[in-house]
């Protein structure tokens, strides 16, 4: 299985008294247009999605939007709670589980979430010290489903460096 884990593109500072439910923060005009650029990079990978997977947040179902248009796919973007505020580590592996062991998914998120996540797929004991910038990529394999320990690194992405690929 191949993981694309892209954590959501500048959505400001939380701010109260725009947003009271910080749920609904969108990306901002910068953000949105940086991740568009962004994704065009992650495209040249010749990425080929069989899912994505996306944060309810609303700056995490933008960015998934925009990757999603960038990558061709077509297919339904789906919400996914533990991808958002209710994270977990084992209930992430457990969803994607479900998923065929050929399948490359998708998924937009946040930090720490996504940073731990991966480390827990590279070392055991999630010893592997990431961090992922907004619009950041991380892409992994393993073989089979998701498992501690088992995932290999394909790629770990800036943001400016995705830019790059455009050339």
């Amino acid at each position: 299985m191949k993981l694309i884990l892209i954590r959501h593109a500048d959505a400001g500072d939380p701010d109260p008294q725009r947003y009271p439910d910080d749920r609904l923060r969108p990306l901002t005009p910068e953000g949105r247009r940086e991740h568009e650029r962004v994704a065009r990079g992650l495209a040249r990978l010749g990425l080929a999605p069989t899912h994505v997977l996306t944060s309810p947040l609303a700056r995490a179902r933008e960015t998934a939007a925009i990757t999603a248009r960038a990558l061709g796919w077509s297919g339904p973007i789906e919400p996914v709670e533990i991808l958002g505020d209710r994270f977990r580590v084992e209930d992430l592996r457990e969803h994607l589980a479900r998923y065929p062991e050929d399948s490359t998914v998708v998924c937009v998120g946040h930090e720490p979430h996504l940073s731990r996540f991966a480390a827990t797929l590279l070392h055991h004991e999630g010893a592997a010290k990431l961090g992922l910038a907004k619009s950041g990529v991380i892409g992994l394999e393993c073989p089979g489903k998701p498992a501690p320990g088992t995932g290999r690194l394909l790629f770990f992405l800036p943001p400016r460096e995705l830019l790059r690929l455009l050339g």
